[in-house]
């Protein structure tokens, strides 16, 4: 393998047009100047870190990023070291591999390679097929330290280029989450059958032995609970899955609404993961055969930020279920301008916003962003002239602007209980969790009819089925009629990564085969993400939503107070205005927001249009 030193190296960077030859001189100078420093830190004597002239010079890399140097060729980023690494790629014909976690298998990272030695070398082995090993380094002349990972693995070593960046943090993440679990493995007693045996396993086992339990406050039981959390936080994670399968546990993070299969831990460790995390959540460590639900507050001292963390845990065959649901503050609390309404949308949601008095229905399946569009609403609302309680089932977010009532059925808290009194606790605006029957809506609808502004969620398809969902839960149409503002049905569609996004085109006939109003008989330019590191070779990064919503005309009171039927309903809501969820979301396609894939699989077999 070919080695760089630093006037070869800066040469390499001028010849793929990362520098510019004057910028080259002034990266020389730099680089003068901070060794004069070091020799004159060091009482003239030489710096340990001084690099041979023949020799890769690592320093160097770092040095030219921190300079925050612009590319000579315009349009093109800051020469960053992932820029400068890529260029070394392409001059030496090593390819660049960029890292991502999500893809790595932590058994081949951490114990294909001893941890000191892939630390001393920067080396991150991250694929192996067969007889050949894929490995990352830093440094693009250490033929014989590949040479050793060969002799003593027995394959055919690959080399890729990346930065140390990269290599450092996952080395990291994986070296320090892979001690704590072989550590707590070995502590629980050894390996075996036995080790994998859970009290909630449906399989009948018999157990001839015993085996010492794995204590849930154990340091490196802590440690990995610790980096489970974090590393979600890092991800962008909404949902931690902790399944236990029959021989291993998986981990998996929903990321964007699709699940991901991060890590796959000893079955050894399972129950002691499941009790720290108990623990933590107030919940009962012994009882295992029923569901529990808790909560969980945590931050991270490197940041200012803190999280919700909401958890189920549920027995299944093997064992004990967790799942966590992530309530990050900022995502829950948007300004309502980001969410993704419409002009037109965004003036009628003013409206009930605005209201004095009235109830306002969001609608849509679980996960389609309901509580942040609620949230965010109150959080814009609230002010210290206004009292704001909110009666939920669990609390999503605890937030001290607003006054929140927690439902708790086996005291007899339900929603409908606590409606009864919220009145007198003189509230100018009301949410509800969600109007599950005729006693809650009753109350809801008292609510609004004595003068409180009423927000609060119901399970249909669309905007307008809240109509017919109100009538059947047994409330009298000229009460749907006179108190409600109106209502939204939202859903989440995944976003356009805007790292990768590119241009493409499609016939119009073939949009309108799949029920998107196209006019247009040529081929309609669109975009799509080709796929990228950044959106982990999906093509998305991020949601927002899409929405259909309509005000409480006096058309609509009248045809709902005569019980007019739904299509009628609809119709009317459509001639006043109201965008459809695949109008919305063809917008957002039109925009370059999201794909035609996406459109059709969050609206779903909807009427074509």
């Amino acid at each position: 393998m070919p080695f760089l030193n630093s006037e070869s190296l800066l040469d390499l960077l001028v010849k793929e047009q990362v520098l510019s030859p004057e910028q080259r001189q002034h990266v020389i100078l730099h680089k003068g100047r901070q060794r004069q420093k070091l020799l004159k830190q060091s009482g003239g004597r030489r710096h340990d870190d001084e690099v041979r002239p023949d020799k890769w010079d690592p320093d160097l890399v770092d040095i030219v990023a921190s300079m925050g140097l612009k590319s000579p060729i315009a349009g093109k980023p800051l020469v960053t070291d992932e820029v400068i690494m890529r260029a070394v790629s392409r001059g030496l014909k090593i390819p660049y591999k960029k890292l991502d976690p999500l893809k790595l298998d932590m058994e081949t990272v951490t114990k294909t390679i001893p941890r000191s030695f892939a630390l001393n070398h920067l080396l991150l082995p991250f694929e192996r097929s067969g007889a050949e090993l894929c490995v990352a380094t830093y440094h693009p002349d250490n033929r014989h330290v590949l040479e050793d990972i060969e002799k003593a693995n027995q394959v055919q070593v690959k080399p890729f280029l990346t930065t140390r960046k990269d290599i450092n943090k996952i080395q990291a993440e994986f070296f320090g989450f892979q001690r704590s679990i072989t550590a707590a493995e070995s502590q629980f007693g050894g390996s075996g059958t036995s080790a994998t045996v859970d009290i909630g396993n449906l399989e009948q086992y018999v157990r001839l032995s015993s085996a010492k339990e794995l204590s849930s406050s154990d340091q490196h039981i802590k440690a990995a609970v610790n980096h489970l959390f974090s590393y979600a936080l890092e991800q962008r994670a909404s949902d931690i899955h902790i399944e236990p399968k029959r021989d291993v546990c998986l981990v998996r993070y929903r990321i964007d609404g699709i699940l991901h299969v991060i890590y796959k831990l000893p079955k050894a460790v399972h129950s002691a993961i499941t009790s720290r995390i108990k623990s933590l959540a107030r919940l009962d460590i012994a009882e295992k055969r029923r569901p529990q639900d808790g909560r969980i507050k945590i931050g991270r001292r490197s940041e200012d930020a803190e999280a919700e963390i909401r958890v189920s845990t549920i027995p299944v065959a093997f064992g004990e279920k967790t799942v966590m649901r992530i309530l990050n503050p900022e995502v829950i609390f948007q300004n309502l301008d980001s969410l993704g309404f419409s002009r037109r949308d965004r003036v009628v949601y003013n409206s009930f916003m605005a209201s004095a008095h009235g109830i306002v229905l969001v609608t849509g399946p679980t996960g389609s962003g309901k509580s942040t569009t609620l949230y965010s609403t109150l959080k814009q609302i609230a002010s210290p002239e206004k009292n704001i309680i909110t009666v939920e089932d669990p609390v999503e977010m605890v937030y001290e602007e607003f006054n929140q009532i927690a439902v708790q059925p086996q005291i007899d808290v339900t929603f409908s209980t606590i409606l009864r009194n919220i009145l007198r606790q003189d509230p100018d605006i009301i949410m509800i969790g969600e109007i599950r029957d005729l006693e809650t809506a009753t109350h809801a609808v008292q609510a609004a009819l004595t003068g409180h502004l009423v927000f609060s969620t119901l399970h249909t398809n669309d905007a307008v089925s809240t109509i017919i969902r109100l009538e059947d839960l047994g409330l009298e149409p000229f009460l749907i009629a006179s108190t409600m503002l109106g209502a939204l049905a939202q859903r989440l569609v995944r976003r356009i990564c805007p790292h990768c996004a590119e241009p493409y085109r499609v016939e119009g006939a073939e949009l309108r085969r799949l029920g998107f109003p196209v006019q247009a008989e040529e081929s309609v330019e669109l975009k799509r993400g080709k796929g990228c590191l950044q959106c982990r070779n999906t093509g998305y990064l991020g949601r927002l939503g899409i929405f259909e919503i309509f005000p409480m005309s006096d058309q609509m009171k009248k045809l709902i107070s005569n019980k007019a039927h739904d299509s009628d309903l609809r119709q009317t809501a459509i001639r006043e205005g109201m965008s459809t969820l695949r109008e919305d979301a063809w917008r957002k396609v039109l925009a370059g927001q999201t794909t035609v894939e996406e459109a059709l699989r969050v609206t779903g077999e909807m009427e074509s249009l």
